[in-house]
């Protein structure tokens, strides 16, 4: 089982139709545009927004603020984060042909240099949500890292707090994606989806051999 990328792969990153309320008018009456739909579909991200599979050069041109850097100087995986709404994304693949295989949504809370995103589950899950919520709205994950490991003899020690932070991992029919829900203390706070091969593909691969 492939689990080292989740930590090394971004916090990342979290979607429900929002219905905007009707808009502030513009001059003559006008009616702004409406923000397109922010709905998180579970090992996908958001259909035609952001999403696992995703060329770089397409999510760029959706979000020009967005800030790139190449992950641990690597030319064929970049860290790529849109501060004010709330993502926080890896690309990777061949140098000019990167593809975004991780995506990150923040939706609860706010931290230097990363705001939170307006973005919901296709069942409901967002800023708010518990783990209540997400164990009625998805079932039982397929791992919970962070939690203390079955069958172990060895008893807590005294004074010991369970862990805070947990990854609630639900994978896709064949495990080839996964995705987690970050729960902080009993709430969801960022859904991050990870495209598990082209990951270990470039971010999880063994180091080159010193001659």
């Amino acid at each position: 089982m492939r689990r080292s990328w989740c930590a090394r792969a971004t916090a990342a990153v979290f979607l429900l139709t929002l219905a905007s309320p009707p808009g502030p008018r513009a001059a003559g009456g006008a009616t702004k545009p409406a923000e397109p739909p922010r709905t998180i579909e579970l090992h996908i991200g958001v259909p035609g927004l952001v999403y696992v599979g995703q060329p770089l050069q397409e999510f760029l041109k959706k979000f020009p603020k967005a800030q790139s850097v190449p992950f641990s100087g690597q030319q064929d995986a970049t860290s790529v984060s849109v501060e004010g709404a709330g993502l926080s994304c890896i690309a990777v693949g061949n140098p000019g042909d990167l593809k975004l295989a991780s995506v990150g949504f923040n939706l609860d809370g706010t931290y230097p240099g990363m705001a939170e995103g307006t973005y919901r589950t296709s069942k409901g899950i967002g800023k708010g949500s518990t783990v209540n919520d997400l164990l009625e709205a998805y079932g039982r994950p397929a791992e919970i890292s962070g939690e203390r490991p079955r069958g172990t003899t060895r008893p807590p020690q005294r004074g010991s707090d369970p862990p805070k932070r947990q990854r609630y991992q639900y994978a896709n029919a064949d495990n080839t994606v996964r995705t987690y829900f970050l729960v902080d203390e009993n709430r969801v706070t960022q859904i991050v989806v990870n495209d598990l091969g082209p990951l270990d593909q470039h971010i999880v691969k063994a180091p080159p051999k010193k001659k």
